[in-house]
């Protein structure tokens, strides 16, 4: 495989990951499974250009810019996560305070559910 070949693979690949980063940012995760398998692909196909001279600038910094995309989108997943975890915890909290007894020993489902902690 040529130079220019490995060249346009590896800027199909930053488009890729320039793909991937704005379904990270948009929340849209049903679109990320294909993105995924399509990454997938990009990196098996790396095999044929074995040999490749990497020393090239042009080369470089597009490996760089992968790097740092790869980065980005890691982050932005990380952070999504990191919401979700969040928000199933508080509203886990929140489940389990809804359910309680009285004082006088019946049990008393709270009708009102509040996600914000009103207390002052």
């Amino acid at each position: 495989m040529s130079k220019r070949e490995f060249v346009k693979h590896l800027e199909s690949i930053i488009e890729l990951l320039n793909e991937e980063k704005k379904i990270l940012v948009e929340n849209k995760g049903d679109a990320l499974t294909a993105i995924i398998e399509k990454k997938a692909l990009y990196i098996n196909d790396l095999e044929k250009f074995r040999g490749i001279d990497l020393e090239d600038e042009k080369i470089m910094g597009l490996i760089e810019e992968i790097d740092s995309l790869q980065e980005l989108n890691l982050l932005l997943t990380r952070q999504a996560l990191s919401f979700q975890d969040n928000l199933l915890e508080s509203l886990s909290k929140i489940a389990k305070n809804s359910n309680t007894y009285s004082n006088i020993g019946s049990y008393d489902k709270k009708t009102n559910i509040n996600i914000i902690e009103k207390e002052v």
